[in-house]
């Protein structure tokens, strides 16, 4: 995710999987993004325009937490492309099928796991919370209220997050994370793996489940070169796009594969 050395602790090692880089990056995925019944073009937020498949139903989630966050958050209007980091577009190859409306720096910083870092903190910083927004870099603190020193302003916030964006790698960042069992998911959670010298992660932004228990979620991510959000497509499974079937083994997503073993939860957020 950055460049640089780190120490990789017991911590990290345990908390995000390692494989090696040539096996996690996926791209048989190629293709114009199709139309899909699921989604409706004039909805808002998440949830408003991604319907669930005949079926399925809303998993509850409680008001003001960070899953209720994520569900309700703020689309640009369908069709919209993916702006980089730099002003240029990230060209639609079925990769995403909606861009997250929240703007992004103009330096090359929030790519991957920076991006689910940045939600996370958007939250507490909508909250007020601001002493949970803390991160680390090897065994470095970074925390939100030493470093806005009383300023809790919009614009001290994105200086934080620069700053932490510039330091934050992956494995540190896996270090803020503990496993989650699969039949345990929730929204907020995250698949991650810690691989050099770019890990990746993707986030549950939403979550369905039918009668049977059977349960379908939706994935955001960032990538890099830094990028806005975007909700993820499922090229691979066309009818239920873009949701994604929850089971045991591979997850293949546009740009990355993980496996299913590689669901983590921040570990200040309630069970």
């Amino acid at each position: 995710m950055k460049k640089g050395i780190f120490i990789f602790t017991l911590l990290s090692i345990i908390s995000c999987n390692t494989l090696n880089q040539e096996s996690v990056l996926y791209s048989n995925s190629m293709g114009l993004v199709e139309g899909s019944p699921l989604i409706n073009d004039y909805g808002k937020t998440v949830l408003e325009r991604f319907d669930a498949p005949l079926g399925y139903s809303r998993v509850a989630v409680s008001s003001n937490t960070f899953g209720d966050y994520l569900r309700t958050l703020s689309l640009k209007p369908e069709g919209t492309l993916v702006q980089f980091y730099n002003g240029k577009t990230k060209p639609n190859n079925n990769v995403y099928v909606s861009v997250v409306d929240m703007p992004i720096s103009d330096k090359n910083l929030q790519t991957s796991t920076d991006s689910v870092m940045r939600l996370i903190s958007e939250y507490l910083f909508q909250m007020k919370d601001y002493e949970k927004i803390v991160f680390h870099a090897d065994k470095q603190k970074l925390s939100f209220t030493d470093f806005a020193n009383g300023d809790h302003s919009r614009a001290k916030f994105n200086q934080y997050m620069d700053f932490v964006m510039e330091r934050v790698s992956t494995p540190s960042f896996c270090a803020d994370l503990k496993p989650v069992k699969l039949d345990e998911i929730k929204v907020g959670d995250i698949f991650v793996q810690n691989t050099q010298p770019n890990g990746h992660a993707v986030i549950v932004v939403d979550l369905v489940q039918n009668i049977r228990g059977e349960k379908l979620f939706l994935l955001a991510q960032g990538f890099q070169p830094a990028q806005e959000i975007q909700i993820l497509a499922n090229p691979n499974r066309e009818d239920i796009s873009p949701w994604y079937h929850l089971k045991e083994g591979e997850l293949l997503t546009p740009e990355w594969r993980f496996m299913t073993s590689d669901l983590m939860r921040f570990k200040f957020l309630q069970d």
